[in-house]
């Protein structure tokens, strides 16, 4: 088996059945998908069972609800290829996907690694493309600062075997085990697209929703779980990334009427970053805040 495809999901069973035929429409056929359930209350086992009784290379994993980073392990546990993608079951591969990754497998030096593509993003069916930069020296500190979603992701199973997703950690912890990853390993970007990543109002980045509160205890959680990844970033590029989420947390709390919270969290990104690019638009929030404007968002 060449690639195993592990699907976490929860309450999609509206989702799943395009997400999985997104697999099984692949022009590069040795593969395996396994769909784990985290505990699902709606009909997620009736739609995946009936796709298993046509397609033997589908498998239905069911867990109690443990969270993404658990089913995630649940399936690499349960897996068989060399190499594992990641699927969230609410996005899409585009047809070629692995094939594209087959083929660039093939002119790669370092086979154990964790390979990076480039992807669409689909926001109420008007799409746009998204290409992540060139990777810098510092890989630690590329994927710090430039989150990329499992879906877009390729890693040698062996390597998978020493470093796994961080169950304590959510939202993030896919951040945490590339970082982890890219201490001991190399990574490559293929510059295909590969997923289509559907953007819709319960996404976890969504900022009404506490994704960005998340984030916050994910990253904090992380620093203190693995100092010696956090040695190699910048204490300037630290800093403007905490600063950064705690304005999405504080944007959380202005979009659900708590005002006050949302001046005290400005003020805290402020102050966690004076000197960043965007310490004037801060400041700029906050006054209208307090004199009642309306927040423009889409700075």
């Amino acid at each position: 088996m060449f690639f195993s495809i592990i699907i976490p999901t929860y309450n999609r069973a509206e989702l799943l059945p395009e997400t999985i035929r997104s697999v099984q429409n692949q022009s590069f056929e040795d593969w395996e998908c396994i769909v784990v359930d985290d505990g699902s209350s709606d009909q997620t086992k009736a739609v995946v069972t009936e796709i298993t009784r046509s397609d033997s290379r589908i498998k239905y994993i069911y867990q109690k609800n443990a969270e993404r980073s658990a089913a995630r392990n649940n399936g690499i546990k349960n897996s068989s290829g060399e190499y594992i993608c990641f699927l969230d079951s609410d996005d899409r591969f585009m047809p070629n996907h692995l094939q594209d990754l087959k083929v660039f497998i093939e002119t790669i030096e370092s086979k154990k690694c964790m390979i990076v593509n480039d992807m669409l993003i689909d926001e109420h069916s008007k799409l746009k493309t998204s290409l992540l930069p060139e990777i810098s020296k510092n890989t630690v500190e590329f994927l710090y600062v430039n989150p990329i979603t499992p879906s877009r992701v390729c890693i040698h199973a062996s390597i998978l075997e020493k470093e796994q997703f961080d169950e304590d950690i959510v939202i993030v912890e896919d951040r945490m085990l590339w970082m982890r990853i890219a201490q001991n390993y190399p990574i490559y970007i293929s510059r295909h697209i590969g997923v289509k990543y559907l953007l819709h109002d319960s996404n976890s980045v969504n900022l009404k929703g506490n994704g960005a509160i998340k984030t916050y205890e994910g990253v904090v959680l992380g620093m203190k779980r693995y100092p010696i990844v956090f040695d190699k970033i910048d204490k300037k590029v630290k800093r403007d990334m905490e600063s950064r989420v705690q304005t999405n947390i504080a944007y959380h709390f202005y979009l659900n009427g708590s005002k006050a919270k949302a001046v005290f969290w400005l003020a805290k990104a402020i102050f966690t970053a004076p000197f960043h690019n965007q310490t004037k638009m801060r400041i700029y929030q906050i006054y209208s805040i307090l004199v009642g404007k309306k927040l423009n968002l889409s700075f």
